[in-house]
């Protein structure tokens, strides 16, 4: 899973000169497992915006605080519909923790709203949710806070 994370991401930077729109940023993660280890991570996130409504992103975490440890990575493709104030974002795609010796692999759903403070900030509020393999991270719901720097 890390490998093709790694390679779409490439990809992504790579495509970033057709562009629309280029960010990066980072985000305060909680993690709550189903399992009931909850974890606080940070996350740093670079995306683009391939047109003024669709986009994909790539992430990248690791724990802060809490009872788990486990680093994450996103990838994940997203949509959005303007509010007038905020913005509605929906996003998917694919998801793996790494847990030190092992790998838990799956996918991700996610819905949030997201604001733009000027022509160059955005800040996001976001509910995450993880479908793992069978292991103890099976079920993980993420809250999200979000703060992007738009290029």
């Amino acid at each position: 899973m890390k490998k093709i994370i790694s390679i779409v991401a490439a990809g992504l930077i790579g495509s970033a000169a057709n562009a629309q729109d280029i960010y990066a940023g980072a985000a305060l993660d909680y993690g709550y497992p189903h399992s009931g280890d909850t974890q606080t991570v940070a996350s740093l996130i670079a995306g683009i915006g391939l047109g003024p409504w669709y986009g994909a992103e790539v992430e990248i975490g690791g724990r802060i605080a809490g009872d788990a440890d486990y680093g994450t990575q996103r990838l994940r493709a997203w949509g959005t519909y303007d509010l007038g104030a905020v913005k509605a974002r929906f996003a998917g795609g694919l998801t793996s923790y790494d847990l030190g010796d092992s790998e838990a692999d799956g996918y991700n759903l996610g819905v949030g709203v997201e604001r733009n403070f000027s022509d160059k900030v955005t800040l996001r509020g976001e509910f995450i949710r993880d479908f793992m393999d069978d292991t103890f991270t099976a079920a993980v719901t993420t809250t999200r806070v979000a703060v992007l720097y738009n290029f």
